[in-house]
């Protein structure tokens, strides 16, 4: 799990900055009742974001340029974005806002609720968000091209995995994770595979995420790399 020293930093960080990520949740319908778990959620949450915007700011700074931090909505069920309706976790480019189910149904249904694989589903849609505001190369897909579609979608998801390594070595570095927390990691992408038989009816005809070995191989790969150019799955093979 992510331990209470990362969440204790984390939260001087934000008193220091005198800044606090943003996060705002759906008034669209009204919200159950809350309890001690979903404030513990909630601050788990809060704290992944502040660590993914020093992480990600301090990148930028490096390239000569400025992280432009993305708002985090959370919400019940499903809601409307300027991407459609959503629900689970997805991020929109249209907005640059990561929509979010605290209760994490997909989660909850292959069993991983850890705290670790919580804050790797939030990295991961921070990692999108990377994509959509830096200087990505983003193959252009010919309509039509059904399997030109499936590896351009393959590219993305696993570049969002090694992103979500790059933050991940990041904290670690910070003596703020452990062994099981990678454990964890891995565990959680290994069960989200494309190969997996309970995510057969999941993906769509063109979208598909990387298989088992894939996610986790470049996942390790962010654990290993320094920066975003590490990560380009548009050039090296998937």
């Amino acid at each position: 799990m992510v331990r209470s020293s990362l969440v204790t930093a984390s939260l001087l960080a934000i008193v220091t900055w005198l800044h606090a990520p943003t996060i705002c949740e759906a008034a669209e319908a009204a919200p159950p009742a809350a309890n001690a778990s979903d404030d513990d959620v909630k601050q788990l949450l809060s704290v992944v974001l502040a660590e993914t915007e020093h992480f990600w700011g301090a990148t930028f700074k490096a390239g000569g340029s400025t992280y432009e931090e993305p708002k985090l909505v959370l919400f019940t069920g499903s809601i409307a974005t300027a991407c459609g309706a959503v629900s689970g976790t997805s991020y929109c480019a249209a907005d640059h806002r990561i929509y979010l189910d605290p209760a994490f149904p997909g989660l909850r249904e292959i069993g991983s609720t850890g705290d670790f694989a919580k804050a790797l589903i939030l990295a991961r849609e921070v990692g999108h968000h990377v994509q959509n505001i830096s200087e990505v190369p983003h193959p252009d897909v010919t309509d039509g091209n059904q399997q030109a579609a499936i590896i351009r979608s393959e590219q993305v998801e696993l570049q969002a995995d090694c992103f979500a390594g790059l933050w991940s070595r990041y904290v670690w570095d910070q003596h703020l994770l452990e062994d099981t927390d990678l454990t964890q990691a891995r565990g959680l992408l290994r069960a989200l595979g494309d190969d997996q038989p309970a995510n057969a009816s999941r993906n769509s005809t063109a979208k598909r995420y990387g298989t088992s070995e894939q996610r986790i191989r470049w996942f390790d790969r962010g654990l290993a790399g320094k920066a975003i150019a590490d990560c380009n799955t548009f050039a090296d093979p998937l």
